[in-house]
């Protein structure tokens, strides 16, 4: 084996590896800042509207507002509940809801997406509202 050859091979991949990882960053932070606006403008209006609305029903619910995130909790179980968070995990990161329910002694806990997109731009209250609806019909069975 070339040792020249090599060390050419290994520069080029650490250049591609730099650029790929600065255009990750760039897309990490364009996907934070859209995923902020659309928290604050989108979707916790939408889970204190469906709060009210719930409490309208006899379903008491409270919405919280940790740093990043929202989410909607009974007021009787409040390590239950559904809340949107941004999964970083992903390229590009992408809002995911993560649903806890206690059932007895054991908490079930699931993740998904917000929508089958995965992209922050785009999402609307509609589907934030739908999200919502859906993944409440075990709390609405009662």
């Amino acid at each position: 084996m070339d040792i020249a050859q090599l060390r050419k091979q290994l520069i080029q991949a650490i250049e591609a590896a730099r650029r790929d990882g600065a255009a990750r960053r760039a897309r990490a932070d364009e996907a934070n800042r859209l995923y902020e606006t659309f928290l604050e403008t989108t979707a916790i209006p939408v889970f204190r509207a469906m709060a009210g609305a719930l409490k309208g029903e006899g379903l008491l619910f409270d919405v919280m507002t940790p740093l990043g995130g929202v989410r909607l909790v009974p007021e009787r179980q409040r390590e239950d509940g559904i809340e949107l968070t941004l999964d970083s995990s992903v390229d590009p990161p992408a809002p995911v809801i993560t649903v806890l329910r206690s059932r007895g002694s054991r908490t079930v806990r699931r993740e998904r997406p917000l929508t089958e997109t995965q992209r922050v731009e785009g999402i609307s209250d509609d589907d934030v509202a739908r999200m919502l609806i859906e993944e409440l019909r075990p709390w609405l069975e009662r």
